[in-house]
């Protein structure tokens, strides 16, 4: 059976581009009588940059409760706007094989309390116009400052006296499972999943995954003992920010938190994670992919508000921080490799990390990896230009003048002070600080922080690119892993000598009820669900003789997208807008119509080959490759049942990845009415079939294109 995904790309495209960006004004030219224009030389010199300025932070404020919450205040009176953040100080310690519990348990915090439920909370916040929501570390909310002690008293109740009831617990971990799926077929959340093992190691709390295993394992039990033990005051911060005094900031916190009771939190004791020995080369295979997603990472030994940090920051800005980086200006705007590609430093108490990224098309991954190798020993190895430098600290100084007109921006350093216990002079001397800053400083921390002699290369891809990278290791040879950083045998992946693409599609024709069931198969007709982001998609197809196609994508009552094939002819129309003659959709339309387009492969057999063995949910599954003029599919067959169990493919110029399950016998003949949809939309997919007839008598109207 063949899904209509097609009409899910362009629903979502067609929501993507739905907003018209108005046209640049025209721009007037600008004359300065005291300049002569004719005259170039005056470009030629950059102005020298002046002093740094005085930076007026503002008096943040602090105080701290009997039980050990620690209170910031930051008071601005200029708009009648409040904001509260909930800050939980939670140690860093492995989950183990429930990891997840924590993204659960912040999930629950809105759930329900002693006297609401999650619809009364969510009707209570809307009534007073405010925004309120929870994560593993806190709450944070949002209002007007006429409702300033309301929502204070709704985040502490939220907070202080929540509730798990176990019906919300199971919405709550279905979801995380579907952001999980998501998460999985994104190729740049893989690697930065692999990343994260790498460069921390999988026994470290910063390299600890989520998997579907350890989500399965957690218990709503488990969810309230996280929050017993590690939301407590004592570990806590309450930042308030906007139109309160003083005075009414401490009556509103010892109010409302003061009867929360302090605990101690055993802090476990971490080890200092270190960087490989000579370069590591790490690829993920990709069955399909048409990019190459790099990520060059190490951990680093940075800590906040060290005059490291502020030299490590200003480095990787002249590096890879966005347009001016010479990585971008390397890879895109001289290679034309990649749209982007960028670096980053990350300063922690525990542990940093250093990490370089782009995507890239498959035919220059190795090329690419050459140039980002490169500019990391140049700037590790080489002082940064005087223009280099001078320019950064220019957009230091206005980036950091900026983000002061943010009260917000100024409570996140007000808590990084207390936080961190750093001085109180740190923020307001910082670009003093940043001005004293020379190229030697920034040779030494290059050296330490980028210096490529010891680092890992992780990349996502088509494993067709990987024999190309293992030059780029120092043992010469290239680590295979899986999506969650665990190691894979290539060897017992490789295409099986005594299974043929003819063997592996016969198998499947028996699985699903065998030629003489699937020729008797004349229509099919089917309606899909799928829950997206609150709303019901609603998907109805009708498939005729193999050459009629009729298929229509419902939101709310709406048709968003209607699609027709009729024996050649095809058309969609999107939102009632009928989408210009495209060859592309021509052809895809025409494979969608096919009954049994698995089935039809027996007649192109020249076309199919077996590439390789994986797994998918734990099974071993043989790959069936399918070239066509469209571009290469892949098709994994479950090795025990015969049954097809993922499909990999391009509609519209994305990759899209189906999981099929729960097949059920209709007249003979099975057919899967569960698939999970991965790269249609920025988030997964979980279609369900809800109604299916074969062999009825089918309006011939609905197959009309004209």
């Amino acid at each position: 059976m063949q899904r209509i995904f097609l009409g899910l790309c362009a629903l979502f495209l067609a929501a993507a581009c739905s907003t018209t960006k108005p046209a640049p004004p025209e721009l007037s030219p600008i004359i300065d009588e005291g300049i002569d224009m004719r005259a170039e030389s005056w470009r030629a010199t950059v102005p020298t940059p002046g002093p740094a300025p005085t930076i007026e932070l503002g008096d943040f404020q602090d105080f701290k409760l009997d039980n050990g919450l620690q209170v910031v205040l930051v008071e601005n009176h200029k708009l009648p706007r409040i904001s509260y953040q909930l800050f939980v100080d939670v140690p860093p310690m492995l989950e183990g094989d429930y990891a997840g519990t924590s993204q659960l348990m912040g999930s629950m915090l809105r759930r329900a309390t002693a006297t609401k439920s999650k619809e009364e909370i969510d009707e209570a916040i809307d009534f007073i116009g405010a925004s309120l929501n929870t994560g593993g570390s806190g709450a944070f909310g949002a209002t007007i400052s006429k409702y300033k002690e309301s929502l204070l008293e709704m985040m502490a109740e939220v907070v202080l006296d929540a509730r798990f009831p176990e019906e919300e617990f199971a919405k709550v971990k279905s979801e995380a499972e579907a952001n999980l799926q998501s998460e999985l077929g994104n190729p740049g959340a893989i690697a930065s999943r692999v990343k994260n093992v790498l460069t921390y190691g999988a026994d470290h709390p910063y390299g600890e995954l989520t998997t579907e295993k350890s989500l399965a394992n957690v218990t709503l039990a488990q969810v309230k003992d996280y929050y017993n033990n590690y939301f407590v005051p004592n570990r806590s911060y309450l930042v308030m920010v906007g139109d309160l005094t003083r005075t009414e900031a401490e009556t509103l916190a010892k109010k409302y938190f003061s009867t929360w009771k302090q605990k101690d939190v055993m802090v476990p004791s971490l080890n200092m994670p270190k960087r490989p020995q000579g370069v590591t080369v790490n690829f993920v295979p990709r069955a399909g992919s048409v990019q190459s997603n790099i990520l060059i990472a190490h951990p680093v030994d940075v800590k906040p508000g060290t005059e490291k940090a502020i030299e490590a920051s200003i480095v990787n800005t002249i590096l890879g921080s966005g347009f001016g980086g010479r990585l971008f200006q390397n890879l895109r705007e001289d290679k034309a490799y990649t749209y982007g590609a960028n670096s980053s430093v990350s300063a922690s108490e525990v542990v940093g990390s250093f990490s370089a990224f782009a995507d890239v098309r498959n035919e220059v991954t190795d090329s690419a990896i050459t140039e980002f190798m490169m500019e990391l020993a140049k700037i590790s190895s080489e002082p940064v230009t005087d223009k280099e430098l001078a320019r950064t600290k220019s957009q230091v100084t206005g980036s950091f003048g900026r983000a002061l007109e943010s009260p917000n921006r100024i409570a996140s350093y007000a808590l990084n002070t207390i936080r961190y216990d750093l001085d109180r002079d740190y923020y307001p001397t910082y670009l003093k600080k940043v001005e004293g800053i020379n190229q030697a400083d920034l040779l030494a921390v290059a050296r330490d922080v980028i210096n490529p002699a010891n680092t890992n290369i992780i990349v996502v891809g088509d494993k067709a690119v990987a024999d190309k990278l293992a030059r780029f290791a120092t043992n010469g040879q290239v680590n295979y892993f899986d999506v969650n950083g665990q190691p894979v045998d290539m060897a017992a992946m490789a295409a099986p000598t005594d299974l043929t693409p003819k063997s592996v599609l016969m198998k499947y024709v028996d699985a699903i009820g065998g030629k003489a069931a699937i020729d008797e198969i004349n229509n099919l007709s089917m309606v899909m669900e799928a829950d997206v982001q609150g709303q019901t998609v609603t998907q109805t197809m009708d498939k005729e003789g193999g050459t009629k196609l009729s298929s229509q994508t419902i939101m709310m009552g709406m048709v968003m997208v209607d699609q027709r094939y009729n024996d050649g002819k095809a058309r969609m129309s999107q939102q009632g807008q009928v989408v210009p003659d495209n060859p592309l959709i021509t052809a895809a339309m025409k494979e969608q119509a096919a009954l049994f387009p698995i089935v039809d492969l027996l007649n192109i057999l020249d076309s199919v080959t077996v590439s390789g063995t994986d797994k998918v949910d734990g099974k071993d599954v043989v790959v069936l490759e399918v070239k066509k003029a469209g571009g290469t599919s892949q098709h994994f067959f479950d090795m025990a049942t015969g049954l097809q169990v993922k499909d990999i493919k391009n509609e519209m110029g994305q990759q899209i990845s189906t999981v099929l399950s729960d097949y059920r016998e209709l007249a003979g003949v099975k057919f899967p009415y569960s698939m999970k949809i991965t790269g249609a939309a920025p988030f997964s997919i979980d279609m369900k079939v809800t109604t299916a007839k074969v062999n009825t008598m089918l309006e011939q109207s609905k197959f009309s294109i004209d």
